[in-house]
Parts: C-alpha cells; structure tokens; sequence
C-alpha cells in the first residue's frame, strides 16, 4: 500500500474536467439543490410541527436527566447584586459550570438566560457579564452558561472554539452540538423555575451572535420562554450554506423541511425583538437576509392579532452586542416580563476577573464538568461494547440502517460518457450522473496477460497522488484508475476552501451537504458505486483492488458494506473508530469534515463497517481521529471486536490491520 495523502513530489497527471477555478461547479451544484429544496418546500401543503420536528430531528429525548443537584460555589457581592458561581446537572453524569446574577431585595424575579457567542471567555466574557449585570441591576435573575464544550467545557477544561471536528463528533454519537445546547437550555428552564426568587412564569432568553441562534431555536421549542430577543443571529437557513458558521448553528436536515422563517413564526404568539447589525460581515446574518425571514414570518403575528410582539431594530454596528442593544434588549424585557418597570435605568458595569467567574477551582469540582471527548468516548465505548457482545445480528436491518444514516443515500446512475483525448499515456473519461455530477476517469489499462485493476480514490485528490505510488501500480503492468470524488482535486470548491480558512477542510461543504438533508460520505459513497458499476462492466475480468486512504477509506468501506462488493480492500490511513482520541481542537493532521456521519457510533463504528463488509479488507496504518497512530494494544482490540462480530454474522473474509512502520 501507499501513504497516498503524503506525497513527496508532484505529480504530472493530465486533468479531465478542464473547468476554469472561478466558476466554482462544486458550489454551484450545491446551490442548484438548495433552489430545489426551496421549490419542494414551497409546495408543501400540510403545515410543519416545529417543536416535534425539533425535538424528533434533533434526538433530543435520547438522555436521561437526572436531578438538577445545583451546587453553590462561590458567591461575589456587588453593589445591587450577587453571582453565585454553580454546578448543575443537565443530563445523568454531565454538569455544567454557570454564573448566576441575582439582584438584591425581594423576588420573586423574572429571569432570563443568556447564552454567549463566539466571543473570547464564553460565559465570563466582556459582552456576556455587562449583559447579566445590567438584567441583574434592573430586576432579573440572570443565568450565564458556559456552552457545550465552550469555556470551562473546554478540552482540559480551557476555552476554545467547540466546534469544528470536535463539536461534530457529537453529532457522529447521535445528537448534534446544536441539540446538546439545546438540552442544556431547557435544563436551565427546569433551574430557574426551581428558584423559589424566580417567577417561573416570567421567563426569557438573550444572546448574540451563536448565542442569538440558542435563544431563537430554544424559544420555538419551549413555550416556558415567554419573550426573546436575539441578536445578530437572524438571517436564512439558506444563507448558511456555503457560507461560514459554526456546527453549533448546524441542523441536519433542516432546509429540507423549514426555514429559519418557519421558525420563528412557530414562536407566535409570544414577543420576540430581533437586533441586527447594518455592518455585519457574516453573510447569513446581514439586514437583506433578516428582513427575508422577518417578513415571512411576520405573517403569522398579524394573523394572530399580535403584530406588537414580533418586532426588529436596526443599528449601525458590526457584528455586536453593544451596550445600546443591550438597553433595547432591557426595554423589550420590561416590556412583556414586568407589570411596573422602573422609569430609570442603572447601568452601572463592575467586570469581574475571569478568575473570580471560574467554578471549576479544584480538581474536584473540574472533575464534574463533563468534556466533548470524555463524553463521547465513555458513551461511544459502551455502545461499541453493546454490538460486540451481541449474540444475534440480523445483517439486513444492519445495512438498512446504514443507508437511513447516510441522510437521502441514492443509487446513480450514469447520463452520459465522454471520451476525452488520450494524455500523457492516461486514457480520460468523463462520467456525467442522472443529477448532473461530473466525475472524472483517468485510466491506465492493464496489459496484456495481466489480471489487476488498482482503482484509486483518493483523499486529497488524484494531483496528490506521488509518482512513486504511480510507479508501483503499473509497473508490473497492473492497471489503474484514478478518481477524483466530490469535493476533491479537480472537484474541489475554491469557495468552500477559502471559508474553511484555518478550520478543518470540508467544514463548509459537510455542514451544506447537512443542512440539505445529505452527506459527503453519502455523496462519495454513490459515486463510488456509479464508478465500479461502469468499471466491473468494462473490465468484467480484471481483479479489481479498490485502493483508498483517510476519508476515502472510509467512504470505500461504506460502499462495499451497502453494496456487499466483496473484492479487496487496501486502506491506508484509515481511522478505526469515530471515538476522538485527542484532548484538544488543534489538530493540523486530524480526519477532515467530511467523515461524519449523523449517529454512526450507536449503528456500531467503523469496527462495524469492517464486520460487516464480506470484502478481504487490508488496514494499513491504523490512526484515530486525530491522525495519530493507534497503539499495538488498542489495534488487537479493535480487530478481535472486529473478528467477533464477523463471527456472529458468519463472515469468512479477511482482514488485517498494521501499526505505522516508521
């Protein structure tokens, strides 16, 4: 095997599609297909339970709770106010390290949850603490959070950005960053109502930025939030794709059957004021993307009779929540969560040392706050466990269950097949599919006499491929093929690529591919079937070995398991299980964004996918997730899960799996 993603020279592969960089084919075919959801939708006749579809969409009732078993840190007095630093339980086993403001005098008091954004110290962040004190100096108890694997939740319980890989491995354990959030918001409801200072009728949410999509999502799906005002946060779900956000702001499948409008009319009759930004740079959520939602669902209040409580307001700002929207935010609050506001005003600001903010100040305490990794390993081993140690695996269900996955999974089939000039000594194709994908051939026959076709499909694109792995398929005059999949060399998206920037690649294609109710690995996945269908056709002698590395891989392994292609297999730095072997979200060698697959550690991993495949598959330098080799001890572990669980399906195949040699 080679190390195809690591390739020392350049090769001088002749190119197939010929499509000029700035026309951008891969984005535009995206795009094409969020223009046919929008039609589908429009179409639809029977109107959509939001809150249902939510809550079933998200997998949000898949967690046991628990008691809240709110702990008392710490408490700072201020003039007017007090914070207690606390830990509370949102699900079994997962605390979550809050500031609580609560004014000083008699309640019971409104509340309201402040969720922060992507703004540097989460939850005791500049914009988050002026935001709680000035709700705390005028009457409100105020909950400041630390988002999921945010702040505190951080990976060694440091603050750093949660989402990119990591906040997606959430997803590959069944319950996106976004809905992880989301439970955590509604455990905060179920607090503030447990405090008997808290009018639990008089309860509602802020935030700007990620937190604005927080308060907007966790207002339509909990009729507890009586008023919200989100902030710079509004926009289209159509806006999101191709264009930059996090996967925090991510719903699977979302645009197949709603937009954002659809939303936040659901919210009605309760008040709502959205606060935008006229020099946003974020694309998704600027004025012109505001008003398409705002006016849509306007609709539904005047319909309603409540035109008053579903309002905007503009301000000459960048990408904020300032201090003037933050008053408006108040007046809004007072508006619809107070019988008798005061007539002034206190803004008075004392920021607090990020220190003095700090819950997790021992060991012990920082031992309760669960991070992304620990949750998803401890979870995602026992789910690994549970297919093990089955006694009976009904494989039809099993890969029946794989397809419903992989989110709208298709077979193709071919249009059309272009011949295109011989170049180099490499015959080029160009296979046209029934949904207008181009996928590029570069073939190499065998020769005569010779029995073996290395079909290659390559993580980095067939330009990555170094000449020496070239030499090694053919020079014995083996034949090959190589493949440039969706996404990748002359696939790739100049777009795409430059707004992932220092983020994981493929951030941006996999969360549009999301948002439209379908996947990379989905997508590769078809157009690897498309490709050994015309091959096995064309060469119906040939031994064909199926050569992938990284993400490719894994997609290979997929095909061979819904298709049960039972050929050979080499993978090379190939990843063993979807667990995050890493503690941090700075990875520069981790397996990029297109490898996720909503829920594909329950279904039974990656040791899953090689059971279950009756092809002699050949693992070469087994990795983790992030990159890494995997050790000795863990491989024999993973290929004696492997082995049993080939046993219990009576599969006879092969397989080997090897260390990195270095």
């Amino acid at each position: 095997m080679v190390k195809l993603s690591q390739a020392q020279q350049v090769n001088s592969l002749p190119s197939v599609l010929g499509i000029p960089e700035t026309l951008d084919r891969t984005e535009s075919w995206v795009m094409d297909h969020v223009r046919s959801l929008s039609r589908d939708r429009n179409a639809r006749q029977q109107p959509l339970d939001i809150t249902t579809w939510i809550r079933k969409n998200l997998n949000l009732d898949a967690v046991d709770f628990g008691e809240l078993d709110m702990h008392i840190v710490k408490t700072i007095n201020l003039d007017g106010l007090v914070v207690h630093n606390i830990l509370f339980q949102t699900q079994l086993g997962v605390y979550v390290p809050a500031n609580l403001y609560v004014p000083k005098g008699d309640g019971p008091f409104p509340a309201i949850i402040n969720s922060h954004g992507h703004w540097p110290g989460a939850k005791k962040g500049h914009i988050v603490q002026q935001t709680a004190q000035l709700l705390a100096r005028n009457g409100y108890v105020c909950l400041n959070m630390d988002a999921w694997g945010a702040g505190e939740r951080g990976s060694n319980h440091l603050h750093e950005y949660h989402g990119a890989s990591l906040g997606s491995s959430l997803l590959d354990l069944g319950i996106p960053l976004m809905g992880m959030q989301l439970i955590d918001n509604q455990r905060a409801i179920d607090l503030l109502q447990s405090l008997p200072y808290v009018d639990p009728n008089r309860i509602g949410a802020t935030g700007a930025s990620g937190g604005g999509n927080q308060t907007w999502w966790l207002t339509a799906l909990d009729e507890r939030i009586k008023a919200a005002v989100p902030v710079v946060s509004v926009g289209t779900f159509e806006s999101y794709v191709m264009n930059s956000n996090c996967v925090c702001e991510l719903h699977p499948k979302g645009l197949v059957d709603m937009e954002k409008a659809d939303v936040l009319a659901s919210i009605a009759p309760r008040a709502v004021k959205i606060l935008t930004a006229l020099q946003d740079g974020n694309a998704a959520f600027n004025v012109h993307e505001m008003l398409k939602t705002y006016d849509k669902a306007k609709q539904h209040y005047d319909e309603a009779g409540h035109s008053a409580h579903f309002v905007y307001e503009l301000f000459d700002e960048k990408h904020d929540y300032t201090a003037e929207m933050q008053r408006r935010m108040l007046d809004w609050f007072d508006q619809y969560l107070k019988a008798d506001a005061a007539n002034s005003i206190d803004t008075a600001f004392c920021p607090l040392d990020e220190e003095e903010l700090t819950v997790g100040v021992s060991s012990e305490l920082k031992a309760k706050i669960t991070t992304t990794v620990e949750y998803v390993s401890a979870r995602g081993k026992h789910m690994q466990n549970a297919l093990v140690q089955s006694e009976k695996i009904n494989k039809k269900v099993k890969i029946q269950e794989l397809r419903e996955l992989l989110l709208s999974y298709k077979e193709l089939a071919i249009r059309q097949i272009e011949k295109i000039p011989e170049q180099a000594g490499y015959q080029r194709f160009l296979l046209t599919a029934t949904d207008q994908r181009l996928i590029p051939l570069l073939i190499k026959e065998p020769a005569v006499g010779k029995q073996v076709l290395n079909v290659v499909f390559p993580s980095r694109g067939a330009s990555s491929i170094s000449p020496d792995s070239l030499d090694r398929w053919t020079t014995n005059g083996d034949g090959v093929v190589m493949v440039d999949l969706f996404g990748l060399g002359e696939r790739s998206s100049k777009q795409g690529d430059d707004i992932d920037g220092r983020l994981p690649r493929f951030h941006t294609l996999s969360r549009s591919l999301l948002w439209m109710g379908e996947s990379i690995m989905a997508t590769w996945t078809s157009e690897i079937g498309l490709v050994m269908g015309y091959l096995n056709e064309r060469f119906p002698d040939q031994e064909i070995h199926i050569i992938a590395d990284r993400e490719t891989a894994i997609a290979s392994l997929i095909y061979s398991v819904l298709d049960q292609y039972p050929g050979y297999f080499f993978l090379s730095d190939m990843p063993v299980t979807y667990v995050p072997d890493y503690q941090t979200n700075v990875n520069e060698n981790e397996l990029n964004m297109a490898s996720h697959i909503p829920g594909i550690i329950p279904w039974g991993d990656i040791v899953g996918l090689v059971a279950l495949s009756p092809a002699d598959v050949y693992m070469e330098r087994v990795i983790g997730m992030s990159g890494r080799a995997i050790d000795e001890s863990n491989i024999r572990r993973y290929a004696e899960q492997m082995e049993q669980i080939r046993l219990t399906l009576g599969n006879t195949s092969k397989i080997r799996l090897t260390v990195e040699k270095r």
